[in-house]
């Protein structure tokens, strides 16, 4: 049955955007494009009439098989090889003007009409031998037979297992199988009907060999030598002709097939012909692994760990800055001089845990990170095609990895420092903070007594007896309790700052370290997700076509 024009409309879509989609892989999609324009100009000729070409090497007879169709001289045979030097079309008159235009795309100029009824639809070419000694005739041929809507392939019983013909054009042609025609000429010299039933055999298993079964097989005499032994079976190859091969379905079946190889070729360079077609080019298990290793690396390089470590350093200096008495108050000072002196925040000894994470690319590279990336896209790689090869390697750069890496952390850096980027406060410091004061002020009263006590006995002076509680001296009251109560009440700040410390690391290196695994995954699965989502997306374009045409 005839496909219709709707038919022939989605099929054609559907090449487009397998053309599209295969663009947006990184396949060159010239193939699928040219075959596109030239079924849209074969479609685009007037006229019902179809193009059928005879095809062979030398000596096959193919413009005296031509000259038997028509019964009269189309072709002039001879003698000397080769005879055709350019294609004939032997055309219906009353469509010779409407082909005219067909005819000149196809590449033939030399016209002979004919009134013959039984081919009102069919459009006849002669061409030149494939294996001819002169080059350009075996061009014209491969210039010709991609245009043509069915061919007949008129065989020597001596070469019809010419390598040159199943290599070079019928297995290429394998997918117009359907709109092909064989014939064996010369069946004079091939012997009785056991001889010829043994080449037809033969050459049954060399066309399936070559992709091609179930076609017709004609054994004619086009011109045979004694006139008494008659044509063969070229009564039945003029009949199959004239009433089998319909010209709308030749020409529509013919675009079609041409739009399904071309779909088929663009799924074997993208690796999507096979039974794996869907597969992805690199596991979930070695993905998961690499992504693993990459995450580990880019968290050793920021030292997750040495944001922690700031994180409590900070903390304990802003609590002794609000909590401690005046000689807390002075360690804290020189913590924070120390931390961040000449060696700069980035330094392991900094007590800003937000400029320390900032200043990772100062401390660290991420060539560690980007080895991980680096083998995952190489094992894609290794899995694609050849046509996708490049296109794989070229996002397995290193430094343009590293440089999207690095962009990353500082993004995923940058993110979690701005949400936790105050050191905690508690209300308890200062409260703990005007309880030291006291206490140092006990202690120093307690030393100030002792030392006027020390003074007045070198001098001899008379003092007045020494204040005790429950026989203790009050100095060494206040010094042994200012020094107490101040111990006690460092123990409870430094408890205090450790806890507040902890929750503020787990905030702020919880935040870094999942904003880093994010943005290490997405950096490194980008690439190689895009691809699979244009794989996908040709793979569901093909299935598309294959059901289109």
């Amino acid at each position: 049955m005839a496909r219709t024009s709707r038919d022939l409309g989605r099929c054609l879509e559907g090449l487009e955007r397998v053309a599209e989609a295969a663009e947006r892989l990184g396949l060159d999609a010239a193939a699928p494009r040219a075959t596109l324009a030239a079924a849209r100009t074969r479609l685009g000729f007037p006229g019902t009439a179809f193009v059928l070409a005879l095809a062979g090497g030398t000596g096959a007879g193919k413009s005296s098989l031509l000259n038997a169709l028509a019964g009269e001289e189309v072709s002039p045979p001879g003698p000397t090889r080769p005879v055709t030097e350019e294609p004939v079309a032997w055309v219906p008159a009353d469509a010779a003007a409407e082909l005219r235009p067909l005819l000149g795309w196809v590449g033939v100029e030399k016209v002979v009409s004919h009134d013959d009824a039984r081919f009102a639809e069919l459009c006849l070419l002669d061409l030149p031998d494939y294996d001819s000694v002169e080059r350009h005739h075996r061009a014209t041929v491969d210039q010709v037979l991609p245009k043509v809507d069915a061919v007949c392939w008129v065989l020597d019983p001596e070469k019809y297992n010419d390598r040159v013909l199943h290599e070079d054009y019928l297995r290429p042609l394998a997918h117009h199988a359907d709109r092909q025609l064989f014939v064996v000429n010369r069946r004079d010299v091939i012997g009785g009907p056991e001889q010829e039933a043994a080449l037809a055999a033969d050459l049954r298993r060399t066309l399936a060999a070559d992709g091609i079964s179930g076609r017709p097989l004609f054994l004619v005499s086009a011109d045979p030598p004694d006139r008494g032994a008659g044509h063969g079976e070229l009564d039945g190859l003029r009949a199959w002709l004239s009433e089998r091969l319909q010209a709308k379905a030749v020409v529509a079946e013919r675009v079609a097939a041409d739009c399904a190889a071309a779909g088929a070729e663009v799924a074997r360079r993208a690796g999507l012909d096979g039974p794996d077609a869907g597969r992805p080019l690199v596991g979930e298990d070695a993905s998961r692994a690499a992504r693993e290793r990459a995450v580990a690396a880019a968290r050793s390089a920021v030292d997750v760990e040495g944001v922690r470590r700031a994180c409590r350093r900070r903390t304990v200096a802003e609590a002794r800055a609000a909590g401690a008495g005046p000689l807390g108050r002075l360690l804290a000072w020189l913590a924070r001089v120390r931390g961040a002196g000449e060696r700069g925040p980035a330094s392991a000894r900094s007590i800003d845990p937000v400029a320390y994470a900032r200043g990772w690319r100062g401390r660290s590279t991420l060539s560690r990170t980007v080895n991980p990336v680096h083998d995952l896209l190489r094992r894609a790689a290794v899995a694609a095609p050849p046509a996708l090869r490049t296109e794989v390697m070229a996002l397995a750069r290193p430094d343009r990895l590293e440089e999207r890496l690095a962009g990353a952390i500082d993004d995923a850096v940058a993110r979690a420092s701005v949400e936790n980027d105050r050191p905690p406060r508690s209300p308890l410091w200062p409260l703990i903070g005007v309880l030291q004061t006291l206490a140092t002020g006990a202690a120093a009263a307690g030393v100030l007594w002792y030392l006027t006590l020390l003074l007045a006995g070198w001098a001899r002076a008379d003092l007045p007896e020494t204040p005790t509680w429950r026989d203790v001296p009050v100095p060494l009251l206040l010094l042994g309790g200012g020094v107490v109560v101040g111990w006690l009440l460092a123990r409870l700040l430094a408890a205090s700052a450790r806890r507040a410390g902890r929750r503020w690391a787990d905030r702020l290196t919880g935040g870094l370290d999942h904003a880093v695994a994010r943005e290490v995954e997405t950096t490194m699965t980008e690439p190689l997700a895009d691809l699979e989502s244009a794989r996908s997306e040709l793979l569901v374009r093909l299935s598309d076509l294959r059901a289109a045409c």
